[in-house]
């Protein structure tokens, strides 16, 4: 039994001839940070936003994983099957965890008892598997991929951006060009990367904003946040395509945007990632085939409570 990981390898949007990446400044106040910067709003228009944010905050998400902690989620596992093993007479039981992640379970005993057992154990390991990852914001894709919870992030950190949202919001624009705002000004982050070229992992919207970087998947979740934050009204998902993730929101859509329809919602694409500064409806190639084809996959910012 093996679990598998969703890495994000995501690769720049589109071609970025208008990228234009924000001034960021990130001082010291007190026991907060006081992140402020300068980026082109959804006009091409100069626009400056302050944000204040707990640096105690933005540590406890600096040190979460960034990656799907495999291995832990197969000792999670494993403890499961030995609880289960417990109760179990006539058959002897053994679960092992790798450092890769992989899951091994064995039984011996008497032969018209060692098959039930092994099932059993199985279905504990796979129903202890799926707490594992409700409780540490993980969620499954096709293909027994795992991959960080991004929809619902978003929906719990959108009271910790609201004062941002707010700021981004401060003219009182409607939803439909709040979010083109927050498009713009996510898409000024600057696109986090290895040396390698390599992805570095994903980083929750505190981070993201404190770091003044990330990647596809992060920035998206931010964006998404922000959304939430300003108008909860609004329907929006993750959309996953191989090593990709993008947007949807249900505003309203105009002339040759790009939507798409799933669960009933009409939403248009969009993409967080960056460094080009994309309009609302406008995905890069490889998105917007995954998206006429039916074959990407989303995940729905769970509803506003």
């Amino acid at each position: 039994m093996t679990s598998w990981i969703a890495a994000l390898w995501c690769a720049l949007a589109l071609a970025a001839p208008a990228a234009v990446h924000s001034k960021f400044s990130n001082d010291a106040a007190g026991e907060n940070r006081r992140l402020s910067w300068t980026f082109e709003d959804e006009r091409g228009e100069k626009r400056s936003v302050v944000f204040t944010v707990s640096a105690a905050a933005v540590e406890h998400d600096n040190q979460l994983p960034k990656v799907f902690p495999a291995e832990n989620a197969a000792k999670a596992q494993a403890r499961a099957v030995r609880d289960y093993a417990d109760g179990i007479k006539g058959v002897t039981i053994q679960a092992k965890a790798s450092k890769s992640g992989t899951l091994s379970i064995s039984a011996s005993g008497r032969s018209d008892r060692v098959r039930p057992a092994l099932e059993g154990a199985q279905a504990a390991a796979e129903a202890e598997l799926d707490r594992w990852l409700d409780k540490h914001r993980f969620a499954r894709l096709r293909g027994d991929a795992i991959t960080h919870d991004h929809a619902r992030i978003a929906a719990e950190y959108a009271d910790d951006v609201s004062a941002l949202a707010a700021e981004l919001g401060r003219d009182g624009p409607d939803a439909r060009v709040f979010v083109s705002r927050a498009l713009a000004f996510v898409q000024g982050i600057p696109y986090e990367k290895r040396k390698s070229g390599a992805d570095v992992g994903f980083r929750r919207p505190l981070s993201v904003l404190a770091r003044n970087k990330g990647d596809c998947d992060s920035k998206t979740t931010l964006f998404l946040a922000l959304v939430r934050a300003a108008h909860p009204e609004l329907a929006s998902t993750v959309v996953y395509v191989p090593n990709h993730a993008l947007a949807g929101v249900g505003t309203t859509a105009e002339a040759g945007e790009r939507t798409f329809a799933r669960d009933g919602v009409t939403y248009v694409a969009m993409e967080p990632v960056g460094p080009a500064k994309s309009p609302l409806g406008e995905v890069s190639g490889k998105a917007g085939w995954h998206l006429f084809w039916g074959s990407a996959q989303h995940r729905a910012v769970p509803p506003a409570q």
